[in-house]
């Protein structure tokens, strides 16, 4: 036997994420499989292509520029930036080998992708084993608040791109301070009354000044939106444009809007 479990806890660990959120959303299950119900649900019922559509890529696009995409999932975003000419590779980072190379390969080919420039990596936000200042652009669609430390990824970015290159954080829900208190408080209330009455909770949303972990299964995080502007400035970046795409995140459900981060490396 191997005196050293580290990389095997390690592989499994990261392969946790599919039977993870299937296990918590049974409802996932049949789209997750299949590519084309994938399609159908994240960029069909969903508004994340519409939104990302919204940004002008062309300027901040570099020629022949090197592209990591954060959290791919099945890999639409990618397979939406590798239409661009300017774009010449782009790693599509993910931890589950189900989305990377089963469900990737057949949306890239709805997308009308460029296959030749995508490369499937699994593996984690941090530290990515990339040299320093090798990427033009990092992009993150609905990914980042999946963080277990928010600034420490933001600066494991900072230091793979560029001086001048872009960290694009696009699809997330920032809420404003009053709407963010007032989830705090209802969370807090919820947590308070299942102690009270001894419940059992096998796990529970965790409240923390540096973010509220409003779903435990899948390590979702929300963070108000001034807490995302200082954690950009803290890692290095300027924030160059936020949009607010005035789109929701599901179809035809009024919530809160998708919005996007545009960042420098400074």
């Amino acid at each position: 036997m191997n005196n050293s479990w580290i990389i095997e806890q390690t592989k499994i660990n990261v392969a946790q994420w599919d039977s993870a959120m299937e296990n918590a959303y049974p409802e996932v299950k049949e789209w997750n499989k299949d590519p084309y119900k994938y399609y159908n649900q994240v960029c069909e019922k969903c508004n994340f292509l519409e939104s990302v559509k919204i940004v002008d890529w062309e300027k901040y696009l570099v020629e022949d520029a090197k592209i990591i995409d954060m959290g791919s999932g099945g890999g639409w975003l990618s397979a939406y930036l590798s239409k661009f000419d300017l774009v010449k590779s782009i790693i599509a980072l993910d931890t589950s080998k189900n989305y990377l190379y089963k469900i990737m390969p057949d949306v890239i080919k709805i997308m009308d992708g460029q296959v030749n420039k995508i490369q499937p990596i699994e593996g984690l936000f941090a530290p990515l084993l990339l040299d320093d200042g090798s990427l033009d652009m990092v992009v993150a669609s609905a990914a980042l608040h999946h963080a277990d430390n928010l600034e420490l990824v933001l600066k494991e970015i900072r230091s793979k791109l560029k001086e001048g290159g872009i960290l694009v954080i696009l699809n997330e829900t920032p809420s404003g301070q009053l709407r963010y208190i007032a989830r705090l408080l209802l969370a807090f209330a919820k947590i308070l009354k299942n102690t009270m009455l001894l419940k059992y909770k096998r796990l529970s949303p965790e409240i923390s000044s540096s973010g509220f972990k409003y779903d435990p299964y899948l390590g979702d995080r929300s963070y108000p939106i001034w807490f995302w502007k200082e954690a950009i400035r803290l890692s290095g970046f300027e924030l160059i444009e936020l949009i607010d795409s005035e789109l929701s995140t599901v179809k035809g459900i009024k919530n809160q809007s998708l919005k996007h981060f545009v960042c420098k490396a400074i």
